[in-house]
């Protein structure tokens, strides 16, 4: 079983997606966290099912949402380094 991290700032990702729905569409909001959630679910049970993308880093997307997970496997553990917008440039996570 691999340990499971989320990086501070993949948590302000999250934060500002919530704050973005919850001041537009605030109906939403619950929904995209759920749906969130069983991606890092599905993460945690299957970290290689996707693709390498850049270099060690796999991204999968939150069914539903333009948002993808950016995230790395190592030998113990799985990190979340981002949740960023599918029109976002993918570079922004690589200086994390």
């Amino acid at each position: 079983m691999f340990a499971f991290h989320i990086r501070v700032l993949a948590k302000a990702d999250i934060q500002e997606i919530v704050a973005f729905y919850d001041g537009h569409v605030p109906h939403i909001t619950n929904i995209f966290l759920e749906r969130l959630y069983q991606e890092f679910d599905g993460i945690k049970e299957n970290p290689f099912l996707f693709q390498k993308k850049y270099r060690d880093t796999r991204v999968r997307y939150v069914k539903g949402f333009p948002f993808g997970i950016y995230y790395v496997v190592d030998e113990k553990s799985i990190t979340i380094l981002a949740v960023l917008h599918t029109s976002r440039n993918p570079e922004t996570w690589k200086s994390r």
